[in-house]
């Protein structure tokens, strides 16, 4: 072709032909340098070109069919006639839709037409793809009448040689190509369909695209609700400033991908846990497109964690307040001890006997001191009930023996009111399930505010009915009774319901605790009154078959070490054996006041001598020594505990087997439990009873354990 004839094609009719084929390129396989090399020759190419014909691919039957012509002709433009109906819709990518109109039958009639169809070959086929798909072929002519000539050859080389090898390829596999992509869409678009997580596709904006079904459901919504929603909008506001700082890290190129626990909010104000990977997805140039989301529902997960937490929390806020219990009862145990010792002493030591004003005196002490106490039990077991701290032993019990021994407890108290206090004849075979410490201290709370709340010469009476599968106990007054209104006050904590101003001792906690007790036990509480007749409680608790009774049925003291038919204080006590030689006493103890009153004691016992420890390291050398025929140990040493002192003991054969005796302001269930497992089975508790500390003593001597180093 002739410089001239190249003049006269348009730059309209070359820009098509550019816009036709080479802005295409890429998707067809060809990388970034074929394109540019591609453009570059067809730069020159379309210069001397003025036929451009397009066949459409019919990949079923792998053959072409011609569709579409331009051609140039001579400073006139396009000349072909165009149809209105639209051919197909080809989608280039970034340039929109460009629909390409099929030649009627009457347009091949065009003279100059059907010239150019008569002799024009194409010089050039370029691929038209749609997306990544091959959909046409565009053929690059001149006419017939105009052949090329060598210097068009030599301008078609460049492209050639780049685009020849694309066209080779996909004349080869076209069809296979369409059908792996069409394949791999298939098994996408059903895995994104039934993955059992949630997958979303997410703008750079944070726009959701597209979300599976199981997205919507965790997020308990509909797809077409969420789909355009900003992921912002769903996110917990508290973990809105995390998300979009990862997010913009990731777009800066930090990392590819991130994963994190948060809360998706959902309709009606609640919110989802879960867990979110987040992918940023790239083109062919790097670019961010959008990103993948998949989410995972972890609520069941995070509910669990929480439980755990709240349990370790809980544990630990218990063995707090187990601790906070033990050191109060010790502290204040501790001064009641020296208080209630001292006048226990003054009452009782036959060398000093006092005179009638005196012994009124210490009465008071001793009574005033017996109401605190009797407070601060309370008060702990209350709080022990309420921490959960409170250990019971629910086993079979002999109703009569527990009726017995809190009729026992209080028989002094009904003395001294003159009251009459009487019980029907109970079955020795009848049992009923409970733990005996606290069964027994429900039934004389009861016997004992009959007591304080009856008339003078009254009458108090107990009695127990056998309503398988239940023991119902009954505790009978003719107190004042009680007003319907001061019923449904009885069981608040502190509310003495007018008691106060009666002159009667109490804490107001009683029942509260008889209460709480029963409950622990499977059991409850029942009251009916009459105003001005008296009042009768009712215990309910669980019926048990005498088959596998206990040996705490059978009246066993409650604390190791209580004991039951002491010798009177005071009177010293005859000892077969060895009651002439000294017995040792170790005593580990900080308190020089305890040191004291213990020491007082023991002049009512001259046979034994005083030897004190005042701390636990003190103690054992002391017993390694010299082992002591009897070691009294109190818990709360200044560098160690009481148990500690005698866990070391126990490593040595000649301290392993020396009798051992707790005497402690800790008075906790655990700590009572722990001596015994280490063989301290006697445990007084402060403040002492100077009764109980003399029959041990004298237990000791008139049964003596030989250990060694005697």
């Amino acid at each position: 072709m002739t410089s001239a004839s190249s003049d006269r094609v348009p730059a309209e009719f070359q820009n098509l032909l550019l816009n036709l084929s080479a802005l295409d390129l890429t998707d067809v396989g060809l990388g970034d340098a074929c394109r540019t090399s591609a453009l570059t020759a067809l730069r020159d190419t379309t210069r001397s070109t003025q036929l451009a014909l397009l066949h459409l691919l019919a990949p079923e039957e792998h053959a072409l069919s011609p569709v579409a012509l331009w051609c140039c002709a001579s400073g006139g433009g396009i000349t072909l006639p165009r149809c209105p109906q639209p051919l197909l819709p080809l989608l280039w990518p970034d340039q929109g839709h460009l629909l390409l109109d099929r030649l009627s039958a009457e347009g091949f009639d065009h003279p100059a037409l059907r010239e150019l169809l008569d002799g024009p070959r194409p010089t050039l086929w370029l691929p038209v793809a749609q997306g990544k798909r091959v959909v046409a072929l565009l053929g690059l002519a001149q006419p017939a009448v105009e052949l090329a000539p060598e210097a068009l050859h030599q301008a078609l080389r460049p492209a050639l040689a780049w685009l020849g090898v694309a066209l080779h390829a996909w004349s080869r596999t076209p069809h296979r190509t369409h059908d792996a992509l069409a394949r791999s869409h298939a098994d996408y678009q059903q895995l994104f369909e039934v993955a059992g997580v949630g997958i979303g596709r997410v703008a750079i904006d944070g726009t959701l695209l597209d979300v599976n079904q199981r997205f919507a459901d965790i997020c308990r919504r509909s797809r077409d609700s969420m789909v355009g929603l900003n992921v912002h909008e769903l996110t917990h506001p508290d973990e809105q400033a995390v998300s979009q700082a990862m997010s913009q890290a990731m777009l800066q190129g930090q990392h590819d991908r991130y994963t994190l626990e948060k809360r998706y909010l959902a309709p009606g104000g609640d919110f989802v846990w879960v867990q979110l990977t987040v992918a940023l997805v790239r083109d062919d140039q790097g670019r961010a497109k959008h990103f993948v989301t998949v989410i995972e529902d972890i609520s069941q997960r995070r509910q669990y964690q929480e439980a755990i937490l709240s349990a370790q929390a809980a544990e630990r806020a218990s063995k707090a307040k187990t601790e906070f219990l033990s050191r109060m009862s010790h502290e204040l145990r501790t001064p009641l001890n020296a208080m209630l010792g001292f006048a226990q002493l003054l009452r009782v030591d036959p060398r000093h006997t006092l005179n009638e004003p005196q012994r009124q005196k210490v009465q008071y002490i001793e009574q005033a001191g017996a109401h605190l106490l009797a407070m601060l039990t309370d008060v702990l077991d209350l709080s022990r009930i309420e921490a959960g701290s409170l250990p019971l032993s629910l086993e079979p019990l002999r109703v009569r023996s527990a009726v017995q021994e809190a009729l026992a407890l209080v028989q002094h108290q009904a003395q001294a009111r003159n009251l009459l206090l009487h019980a029907q004849d109970i079955d020795d075979k009848v049992h009923v399930r409970a733990d005996h410490v606290r069964l027994r201290q429900v039934l004389v709370n009861l016997l004992s505010n009959a007591i304080k709340y009856n008339r003078p010469n009254g009458r108090v009476h107990i009695e127990v009915q056998v309503l398988k599968p239940q023991v119902v106990f009954s505790v009978h007054d003719t107190g004042a009774g009680l007003s319907p209104e001061q019923q449904a006050h009885l069981f608040e904590p502190f509310n003495r319901l007018g008691a106060e101003r009666s002159g009667v001792e109490g804490t107001g906690i009683g029942l509260v605790i008889v209460k709480r007790l029963l409950g622990l036990m499977n059991g409850r509480i029942e009251v009916s009154s009459v105003q001005g007749q008296g009042s009768v409680f009712r215990v309910v608790l669980p019926w048990a078959a005498a088959s596998t009774l206990s040996t705490a049925a059978d009246g066993a003291t409650s604390t190791p070490g209580t004991a039951r038919g002491a010798l009177l204080p005071g009177v010293p006590a005859t000892n077969a054996g060895e009651t002439n030689r000294p017995w040792r006493l170790l005593y580990a103890e900080d308190n020089p006041v305890n040191v004291e009153l213990v020491r007082q004691v023991l002049r009512m016992r001259p046979q034994w001598r005083l030897e004190v420890a005042l701390n636990g390291a003190e103690a054992i050398t002391m017993a390694l020594t010299q082992p002591p025929d009897l070691l009294l140990l109190d818990m709360h040493l200044g560098d160690m505990n009481g148990l500690d002192v005698a866990d070391r003991l126990a490593q040595h054969a000649h301290t392993a087997g020396i009798p051992k005796a707790g005497l402690s302001a800790d008075a906790m269930p655990d700590q009572l439990r722990a001596a015994r497992e280490r063989g301290i089975t006697t445990y007084l508790t402060k403040p002492l009873e100077v009764a109980k500390l003399l029959h041990l003593l004298d237990s000791h001597v008139a049964a003596p354990v030989t250990t060694t180093g005697r």
